[in-house]
């Protein structure tokens, strides 16, 4: 085979151009300190990347959502605070007050400064965080509270189930608000005995969504549909409802007979036996914890033979006490009635708005360590972030980043080859015919 001038210098260009090419990519590598620029680089590098970049994503996002829960828990912390300064500063003046030395001037003085601290407490319901209302749930555009003291809401109802959940973790939820009727309770129109703890006084409001009979279409019950669970703390329980019945609503089959015979089921059984209680209002039937450190919403319907939406209830749904925009507050509707017994020198009154008040702090405090409760587990949640995000970050570093000294020893290498082909080259084109025409 006759090798020819023209095909020694182009194979020279082309090995010459291998190595520049070579050249420049340790070249970029040492500029950029990536081990790869381009999927071709490494594929399964590039793939093990992207995948680590988005988990970092991720842990970045849960970590603004830790960091902006734990500031709506601090401003709620600082607002509950303040409710308990307001609670002392009554239950000292009260205290003041139910002195029987006290003159009639001298109590209403103190009735005037009371007047403030319920104005102040009005206050304090609405606060906000960032443009949001902190106690209305769902509705972080609404007020709480109208200044006579009973819900705003906007016209709107407000339930103990609206809670505002932080996604803090993969499949893991935190919520972070407290609704306003645990802090401010409920007061009944007309004769209201102050003197409930306000669990208790929200106890009438619980309701089960869809919990209405619709006696348009009679309600049959026989040995195969006679039956549905009731969950209490975790622990199913069978209710078994007389059969063969038919509730239409006629005299002897009305709601109220099926309350009844719901009522005494409960009873015979020995855990629900004067832990649980089946209410009628009207055309609702709802069931209530008589337990008060058990709250209402832990009552869950369950299907069984009878599916409980045929007795308006709606199947898997918990329980949830509501108020309505307009209903009176409890805590507030304290402060009115001392208002009114320090005006009018009621002194048994003010007696029993120490004890009133006292209740009010316990159930403020009650709040505030489930905040600190809520606060410590997001702090240690954002720890934890902060640990994942330094390991994802420390394995992205180990897939993509150059080892810089490998780099530089790679260039020189590829350099001195660079260098090499230049010194060949020039001796492969030097030889020409002109050479030997001298």
């Amino acid at each position: 085979m006759r090798i020819t001038n023209s095909m020694m210098v182009n194979s020279m260009m082309r090995n010459m151009s291998r190595n520049m090419v070579r050249m420049d990519t340790i070249q970029q590598s040492l500029a950029t300190g990536k081990k790869f620029l381009k999927p071709s680089d490494d594929p399964i590098g590039v793939s093990r990347s992207l995948r680590l970049n988005t988990d970092v994503s991720v842990m970045d996002q849960f970590k603004r959502n830790v960091d902006d829960a734990m500031s709506w828990l601090e401003t709620t912390e600082k607002a509950t605070d303040n409710i308990i300064e307001v609670l002392q500063r009554a239950r000292e003046l009260t205290l003041q007050g139910a002195n029987g030395a006290n003159t009639v001037e001298e109590r209403k003085k103190i009735s005037d400064e009371i007047g403030q601290l319920r104005n102040q407490l009005v206050a304090l319901a609405n606060s906000s965080y960032a443009g949001s209302y902190l106690f209305s749930g769902y509705k972080t555009d609404k007020p709480l509270l109208k200044e006579d003291g009973t819900y705003d809401l906007g016209g709107l109802k407000l339930s103990t189930d609206e809670n505002i959940n932080y996604g803090i973790g993969v499949g893991e939820n935190l919520g972070i608000n407290f609704i306003g009727q645990r802090v401010f309770g409920y007061a009944n129109d007309g004769a209201v005995d102050f003197d409930k703890s306000v669990a208790e006084s929200l106890k009438g409001r619980q309701v089960l969504n869809g919990a209405f009979v619709d006696f348009t279409t009679p309600i049959n019950l026989d040995a195969s549909n006679n039956q549905f669970k009731l969950n209490y703390m975790g622990t199913d329980y069978t209710i078994v409802l007389n059969e063969p019945a038919v509730y239409d609503g006629t005299p002897g089959q009305a709601l109220s007979d099926l309350r009844a015979d719901i009522e005494s089921k409960l009873t015979a059984i020995a855990a629900l036996n004067g832990k649980v209680t089946i209410n009628q209002e009207g055309g609702r039937l709802y069931f209530t914890s008589l337990d008060p450190a058990v709250a209402d919403n832990s009552i869950m319907l369950k299907n069984d033979s009878l599916d409980v939406k045929l007795l308006g209830f709606t199947s898997e749904k918990k329980s949830s006490s509501v108020v309505n925009s307009g209903d009176k507050t409890q805590l507030i509707g304290a402060f009115d009635k001392l208002i009114q017994d320090l005006n009018s020198d009621n002194v048994k009154g003010i007696e029993q708005a120490l004890t009133r008040l006292s209740g009010h702090i316990n159930n403020i405090n009650a709040v505030r360590a489930e905040l600190g409760v809520k606060y410590n587990r997001l702090e240690l949640t954002s720890n934890r972030i902060t640990d994942d995000t330094l390991n994802l970050k420390a394995l992205l570093s180990k897939n993509e980043d150059a080892d810089m000294s490998e780099v530089i020893m790679n260039l020189k290498m590829e350099e001195n080859v660079y260098r090499a082909s230049l010194a060949g080259g020039a001796r492969i084109i030097q030889p020409s015919l002109v050479d030997f025409l001298r």
